[in-house]
């Protein structure tokens, strides 16, 4: 296999099963699959707990899933998909994507049931549309399937802190994310030629953000091992992701632009989820809660070198996709539906251009989408709601 799987529940990070199972009990060995431990991030007086002392029960899931990344193509990537909202890695998985919530078993998959039904059901297998193959040892590259909680159940959120479904699953993802940092620090060390990159959808931007906002607030070396972040419809609120730039700027400020953390932020106006959900039911802090990056961007006034907003529901982006050597069919939104929030992924002419990102890197860096000709239009245009 080329892929490995992880599921978290809160901070209680466990190896699933070959299909995605969850694995409840200590790890076993032989299964590659159970309990790795709990991964808090910090404890009550706000300073790091020690990542090498919690990831060694991680080092050994690694060590231990060598033989399906031992033969990793040299120029291939090494990316770790993190879900959105609505998915339960305790859910037993189907072999019918569409028949669970499930997350392995939904979307990190390698089945092709056809455009349509993947459009309709919401069931595209990433691994397989990012160019990953199921059983070649890492030739083609090594995907890790980053499950968590993400489904928390409407009565419960309102019985535990009297919360909405959709604050206590955007807390979750905030509580997900030492788990992730703890194992891409791992991984940073057991494979040591390469960026790691991070593919994210909605909700679970969260994680990712909050994830690289932690590393680079510790200074973790792993933030300088990072390579292509890729967001979709991306669920994190703008004041928390210029949060996580800002440290993420200071932290690589000896990389070139080329090395490094290049942040992709794939934007639809088009997107009644986020604009409902996330701008309406998040949970409120001392940042603006009204703006999420998904629906508008950054909205850095500085500048942000690292980072690109790439607005694919609007004209000139799409234009630009259709001129290119090999035509990109970009689209924010499948024509006569307003609740697209999953078009971003199950639409194959957008995984085209993101499986690009990821493979042909010196093509997608974002220095050559902003200096080729023709260059890609960047930013968000926020006086209308997409094409």
């Amino acid at each position: 296999m080329s892929i490995i799987r992880l599921s978290c529940r809160h901070a209680d990070l466990h190896a699933a099963l070959a299909d995605g199972s969850w694995a409840p009990d200590a790890y076993d060995a032989s299964a590659r699959a159970g309990r790795l431990g709990r991964f808090e991030r910090e404890d009550g007086a706000g300073s790091l707990v020690d990542a090498d002392a919690r990831s060694t029960s991680i080092d050994r899931w690694l060590t231990g899933n060598a033989d399906r990344y031992d033969q990793l193509g040299e120029e291939q990537p090494v990316a770790v998909m993190v879900h959105g909202f609505l998915f339960d890695p305790e859910k037993a998985p189907n072999k019918d994507p569409a028949k669970s919530d499930n997350p392995h078993s939904r979307v990190f998959h390698f089945k092709d049931t056809g455009e349509s039904t993947e459009i309709r059901e919401h069931t595209t297998g990433w691994p397989r549309q990012l160019g990953f193959k199921e059983d070649d040892r890492g030739r083609s590259g090594l995907a890790v399937a980053f499950g968590w909680m993400s489904q928390p159940g409407f009565a419960s959120s309102l019985l535990q802190g009297g919360k909405n479904f959709y604050a206590r699953a955007y807390e979750n993802g905030r509580e997900a994310a030492w788990p992730l940092v703890c194992m891409l620090d791992s991984l940073r060390r057991k494979i040591k030629d390469r960026q790691i990159d991070l593919f994210c959808h909605s909700l679970g931007s969260v994680v990712v953000v909050r994830a690289l906002a932690i590393a680079a607030k510790h200074d973790l070396a792993l933030v300088k091992r990072i390579g292509r972040v890729v967001i979709l419809g991306g669920s994190e609120y703008s004041g928390e992701a210029q949060l996580m730039y800002g440290r993420v700027a200071k932290a690589c400020a000896d990389l070139s632009d080329f090395d490094g953390p290049q942040v992709f932020n794939i934007v639809s106006r088009e997107n009644a989820v986020l604009d409902l959900l996330a701008e309406n039911f998040g949970p409120k802090s001392f940042f603006s809660n009204t703006q999420v990056i998904g629906h508008n961007g950054l909205q850095s006034a500085k500048g942000a070198p690292r980072w690109i907003d790439i607005q694919i529901d609007k004209g000139d982006v799409r234009d630009w996709g259709g001129r290119q050597e090999t035509p990109y069919d970009l689209s924010g939104d499948q024509p006569g539906n307003v609740w697209d929030h999953w078009y971003y992924y199950t639409h194959r002419g957008n995984m085209a251009f993101y499986r690009d990102i990821l493979r042909t890197r010196a093509a997608t860096s974002l220095h050559a989408l902003r200096n080729n000709h023709p260059s890609l239009p960047e930013g968000v245009d926020t006086s209308f709601f997409g094409n």
